[in-house]
């Protein structure tokens, strides 16, 4: 299945909240990026091909200035093939980390999954981020749940705009949809737990509101596997929906 990044017509999520990680196709660093910049810092680089990188000395790992993250998410990123990373605050913090951290980090850049939870004091990082191509499937960490609730709340709302010029929305030029409250994203954790399909090409536009529907999918590694079942999922009710009121500029979840 080719990497459709940004112009993916749908999202799939699964949370695992006991390991601190969410699953996720169709999200982009790109996305990840414009949603939670603030929150941000350094990047610790696992594995990568940003050429504008810097090295640090006691882990003879590369990383990325909290400035110069802007530039990494110009790239390709896709095309880099395997890409990971987790945040630290102070390179102070990384020249401290033990031989066995380091093996962690290590081991997570190859393997994809850690070891232990991966959130460590000396970098006081907030995010681990492993993709073996960018967008498709993406394992990323969360010590803040209510980073990721943030998160997707920006993110559908981008996503609708980037399907804009496509016959989701045909009206009348309007400022961009405000982002979804995390209070309204997390009447739905309970599903996100089972693992959804945010669907943009089923959405429902009138002069109105705006609705995305969202299926229950379970659990998947392959998504031409998903996309395949979801055909059928597709021709049922869907299992919530979020609703945009364009005249009181207001998103439910229902």
């Amino acid at each position: 299945m080719k990497n459709q990044g940004s112009s993916q017509g749908w999202i799939y999520l699964h949370l695992n909240t006991a390991q601190d990680f969410a699953m996720s196709s169709g999200i982009d660093m790109k996305d990840f990026y414009h949603a939670l910049s603030d929150r941000l810092h350094h990047l610790l680089l696992l594995k990568h091909k940003f050429e504008q990188s810097s090295f640090n000395m006691h882990t003879y790992l590369e990383y990325v200035h909290e400035q110069e993250v802007s530039d990494l998410v110009k790239e390709d990123i896709a095309a880099y093939g395997e890409f990971c990373w987790i945040d630290f605050e102070d390179e102070a913090g990384v020249d401290e980390m033990s031989a066995q951290e380091l093996a962690e980090l290590l081991y997570m850049g190859h393997m994809k999954y850690h070891l232990n939870l991966p959130f460590y004091k000396k970098l006081n990082n907030r995010f681990v981020y492993l993709s073996t191509e960018d967008g498709m499937l993406n394992r990323t960490y969360y010590k803040e749940w209510t980073d990721f609730f943030l998160m997707i709340g920006k993110v559908i709302p981008e996503k609708i705009a980037v399907r804009k010029n496509t016959k989701l929305l045909q009206f009348k030029k309007e400022k961009a949809l405000s982002p979804i409250p995390k209070e309204v994203v997390m009447k739905i954790s309970h599903l996100l737990r089972e693992g959804v399909v945010i669907s943009f090409q089923h959405s429902v536009v009138n002069k109105g509101k705006v609705e995305v529907p969202v299926w229950v999918s379970g659990d998947y590694v392959n998504m031409d596997d998903l996309q395949e079942d979801m055909q059928k999922k597709y021709k049922r009710e869907p299992s919530a929906v979020f609703s945009y009121d364009r005249k009181t500029k207001e998103w439910s979840a229902v």
